[in-house]
């Protein structure tokens, strides 16, 4: 009876203090027991800094400053140009199924909505009134493959750019499996030959 007592007791005390901590704001700075950089020597946002004569602390980076992971040296890669600026012929990777498949998979993606599903220019977004270019036109067929590259990165007319959204080796993808819906679409009788598919 008597531990019992006690023990509850100690349970109120425990309670009591615990509960007097709660809430209660505190004028001493907390503990820290690593200081590492919680008081460095900075400068915050649109703070004046004597430092420099025009007294901005906000620097404008070096000139010619890349960031990390978008140095882009190779422009056949990248833009889809030649140094003398003429469009890419080809696409300037190694294909295989795989990269095929990324392109299918990244074009349903993105592409679908307007073009659709067989580049038609016949997606969901055409019930709607918007008009999307047909993949199948004569001048689309007989564009290079950079300038289709070009269009996927930078838009054309009504089309929005996808170079934020779409990495370069996937647009580079999204070429091929667009030339893959072309010959899909616009095979000839010699075409088919040629695969070994007879009428």
């Amino acid at each position: 009876m008597k531990s019992l007592s006690s023990n509850i007791l100690l349970l109120l005390i425990l309670t009591a203090l615990l509960g007097a901590c709660r809430g209660q704001p505190s004028e001493k700075p907390p503990i820290h027991t690593q200081y590492n950089m919680y008081w460095q020597d900075r400068f915050s946002a649109q703070q004046e800094n004597p430092f420099f004569t025009d007294n901005r602390s906000m620097r404008m980076p070096v000139e010619g400053t890349v960031a990390r992971g978008h140095l882009q040296t190779d422009i056949l890669f990248h833009e889809g140009l030649h140094p003398d600026g003429r469009f890419a012929e080809k696409i300037p990777v190694p294909m295989d199924r795989s990269f095929l498949m990324r392109g299918r998979q990244q074009y349903q993606v993105f592409c679908t909505a307007c073009h659709g599903s067989l580049g038609d220019g016949n997606g969901p977004v055409s019930d709607y009134g918007y008009i999307a270019a047909s993949l199948h036109t004569t001048s689309a067929r007989e564009m290079p493959d950079g300038e289709i590259y070009s269009a996927i990165t930078h838009g054309v007319r009504t089309m929005n750019a996808y170079r934020h959204q779409i990495r370069p080796e996937d647009r580079w993808a999204i070429v091929a499996y667009v030339r893959a819906l072309q010959l899909s679409q616009d095979a000839g009788e010699e075409d088919l030959m040629r695969l070994g598919i007879e009428n």
